[in-house]
Formats: C-alpha cells, structure tokens, sequence
C-alpha cells in the first residue's frame, strides 16, 4: 500500500494554476498614488486699543497692542482665514484682562516700566489648535493726557537746568583759559618779582576781568599796577610802624611776634625770604634764643 503526499496549501494552489513545482506565481502589483495638499499660510495684522486705569486708579494708561496673525495648516486659505476671524474676535478681552493685572502695579507716570512689564507677559503670544492658528504681540502703553502734560512740563524744565549748568561749565573752561593767558600776559610786566603762586596770586581777578572785557585792558591794567603800588606803599608804612615798635621792645620778641607776619607779605610781594639766597637754597638757621641773665 503506497501512501500519497499530502499537499499543503502552496503546492495545492500551484497545482491548480498550472504551476509546477518550481514555477512561481506573480500576481501584477498596481502604483497607487495619494494626493497630499500643500501647506498654506495666511497672515493677518490687526490692532487693539483699549485704556487700562494704573495704580491707584487715579489715572490710567493708553494701551495699544499690535497682533500678528498666522494661520498655517494642509487647508485651503478661506478656510483658514475663518479660523483666524474667530480668535480674533475673542482677542480683546483676552488682552484687556491679561494687561489690566499687570498695568495697575504701576505709577500712571511709569508708563515705560508698564509697557516693559506688559511685554515680557506676553511674550509668548498666543496659541491655537495646536498651532493652527498663531498671534505674537507688541503693547505700547503711554500716560494719561494729564499726566503726559505734567511730563512734559517737567521734562522741558530738566532740559533747562541741564542746558543751563552745560553752559556755565563751557563758560568757566573758556574763561580759566583765557584768563591764565591773561595772567601770563600781566606777570610778564612785573619786573623783578619773584614768579612764585604766592606773588602772582593778586594777579587772578584782574586777569578774570580782562579776559571778560578785553577791551578794557588800556585802563584796567593801569588800575591794576596803581592799586598794586598802594598796598605797597601800605606795606611800607607797616614796616616802619614795626621798626618803631623795636626799638621799644627786645630784638628776639620783635622777631618772633613778626616773623609770620613779614615772610607772609613778603612773599605775597615777590620778595626774596632771609636766607633764601644762601648756597643751595638752604634755609636759613633759626635765631638763637636770646640767654638770660640767670644762665
């Protein structure tokens, strides 16, 4: 009794279409193809304006925001357009309640802290359906008119002070300058004075005035010199007054109740000190105290 080999399913098919063995079926295999609609894009600008009260409800801020819109998706534009005209409809009092939280911390002169703070709230936009529909924003946020006149006013009034002191200090450096050419000019008439600080020092005023009214320098200079030769001439007499005032009273005590006094006016006066002219520059030894009967 010989046994027949049972055939499986794939050797059965074959032999149904004919096939051998080895042969193998090839079944025609059509291209589909799927249409895939582009991505489309519509944008949109649009403008908020609203006035928001500020601390203390005083006053308020004008508020305005500026919205970009942006509606991306595989639809056509009409239908996305819709889609942006439905958010945008709802934008306003999404924004007025997000601003007004925000705006009433603040001063209503501090509109520029306000807008920063606004801003930095809304600085992610908006966001819908998944990213469907988009708005970035941009608020600008001014005074109330009151307030922004008070601004002004004390803003011109700044200007003023400011503009003002720019001038002093623009005149000062003009006039130092002029008047230490002035000064030069008046020192080089001095002959033989010593040209020290504390000689030249009489010469500043003077210089000041010349160099404010240089069409006075045939008289002024003239003045000067006079009035510098008066006090001289005072100098004198105190010298004189001082040497009467020895010969009533020790040598040691005159020159120590004068010495201060003298060296002082003498330098004012360009004048050489006692001792000034040793070798070296070297200053001069200090008197000897005077010895008592008793030593």
């Amino acid at each position: 009794m010989t046994s027949t080999t049972r055939r499986g399913p794939i050797a059965w098919l074959r032999a149904l279409f004919g096939g051998g063995a080895d042969s193998v079926v090839r079944m025609p295999i059509e291209a589909m193809t799927v249409d895939v609609p582009e991505i489309v894009s519509v944008h949109r600008n649009s403008t908020v304006a609203f006035e928001t009260p500020a601390r203390g409800d005083g006053f308020g801020f004008q508020v305005e925001i500026r919205c970009d819109w942006c509606a991306e998706g595989r639809l056509d534009g009409e239908r996305l357009s819709r889609a942006i005209d439905g958010y945008q409809e709802d934008m306003p009092q999404r924004l007025t309640e997000r601003v007004r939280d925000i705006a009433r911390r603040y001063e209503p002169f501090r509109a520029e802290e306000a807008e920063l703070a606004v801003n930095h709230a809304l600085r992610d936009g908006e966001c819908f359906e998944n990213g469907l529909v988009s708005c970035r924003t941009v608020a600008y946020l001014r005074p109330a008119p009151e307030v922004l006149e008070q601004q002004r006013k004390a803003a011109l009034e700044l200007q003023d002070i400011e503009h003002r002191y720019a001038k002093s200090e623009l005149q000062v450096k003009l006039l130092s300058d002029v008047a230490e050419q002035w000064r030069v000019f008046l020192a080089g008439g001095l002959a033989g004075v010593r040209q020290n600080g504390d000689a030249l020092s009489w010469l500043t005023p003077w210089a000041v005035l010349l160099a404010e009214q240089p069409d006075k320098a045939a008289t002024e200079v003239g003045d000067m010199f006079r009035q510098r030769q008066k006090q001289v001439d005072e100098f004198v007499r105190l010298l004189e007054k001082q040497a009467k005032a020895y010969q009533a009273q020790d040598l040691f005590e005159f020159v120590v109740t004068n010495e201060q006094q003298l060296s002082h006016a003498m330098k004012l006066f360009g004048l050489p000190l006692p001792g000034e002219l040793d070798a070296e520059g070297g200053l001069p030894e200090p008197l000897p105290r005077a010895q008592s009967a008793r030593d």
